[in-house]
């Protein structure tokens, strides 16, 4: 090694080494709500807080909100009533109607916020069925289930696949299968699901129909999660809401959807 060189990885070694103070935000309780309104005539709504980035325990659930959905074309309401850690709707005047929009209130204390989303356009599953595939990559031959839709043409779509194995939801962060319709605009949605199946396994495919924007708000999640942790990694966004209304920030998102369902179990 060159004289040049030695120096060189002697200046390396010996860099001077400097303690940076983080400063982590240490605000709580912010409101968290989870929320949706289906065209199956299903509302539920889980309200929690923020906690302290170093805290410890669970986020605190907050039951003594008033929660109400209205329907904003004929002005009905109704008040969600606290059920085993949740807001659900039991019965009432709302309806889902395809193309209505509905606003979630939530008023706790002085903090009184709002959403609104717009049910969407039910698309229905087409078909479902199993195939015997060969191993492809880190994926094992073997049965596999595969579904096809048709994207409305002219029309701005976005889906989420949710996937039941034996009755149990693949319901991780990696598992999440959604998109915009920006490159199937009118045209068959495939989706071959990578979850080995054996015979005897039932299997069933909802597919959601979604506001567009939530996507947006997916997205920020799964980068959240995905990040990574390098010296070079883009820090975590904010996640997106789209409550308004309140003085302080508000995380989560309520919004419509429409569905359809299918299932089979794998025969040989």
């Amino acid at each position: 090694m060159s004289r040049v060189g030695l120096v060189g990885v002697s200046v390396l070694l010996s860099g001077c080494l400097k303690l940076i103070d983080v400063n982590v935000p240490g605000d709580a309780g912010e409101l968290v709500i989870e929320a949706y309104f289906s065209d199956a005539d299903s509302a539920v709504v889980r309200l929690s807080r923020t906690v302290p980035y170093f805290g410890e325990g669970r986020p605190p659930l907050v039951p003594d909100a008033l929660v109400t959905l209205e329907e904003v074309e004929t002005g009905a309401v109704d008040t969600l009533r606290w059920r085993d850690s949740f807001y659900v709707r039991v019965r009432g005047n709302v309806s889902p109607r395809e193309g209505h929009t509905y606003r979630l209130r939530v008023r706790v204390g002085e903090e009184n916020i709002y959403a609104t989303s717009r049910m969407p356009r039910r698309v229905p599953i087409d078909t479902l069925f199993v195939l015997w595939r060969p191993a492809v990559g880190n994926l094992p031959e073997g049965y596999r289930a595969i579904g096809v839709a048709r994207d409305p043409a002219g029309e701005s779509n976005a889906y989420r696949a949710r996937v039941f194995r034996n009755d149990t939801l693949f319901n991780r962060v990696f598992d999440w299968i959604y998109s915009d319709d920006r490159y199937i605009e009118g045209r068959p949605i495939v989706f071959e699901f990578p979850y080995p199946l054996a015979v005897g396994d039932t299997f069933s495919l909802e597919l959601m129909s979604i506001p567009v924007e939530v996507v947006k708000y997916y997205d920020q999640i799964v980068r959240n999660a995905f990040g990574g942790s390098g010296g070079f990694s883009p820090p975590p966004d904010n996640a997106y809401s789209n409550f308004i209304g309140g003085k302080r920030r508000v995380w989560g998102y309520f919004f419509c959807y429409a569905s359809h369902r299918r299932g089979l179990r794998v025969r040989e």
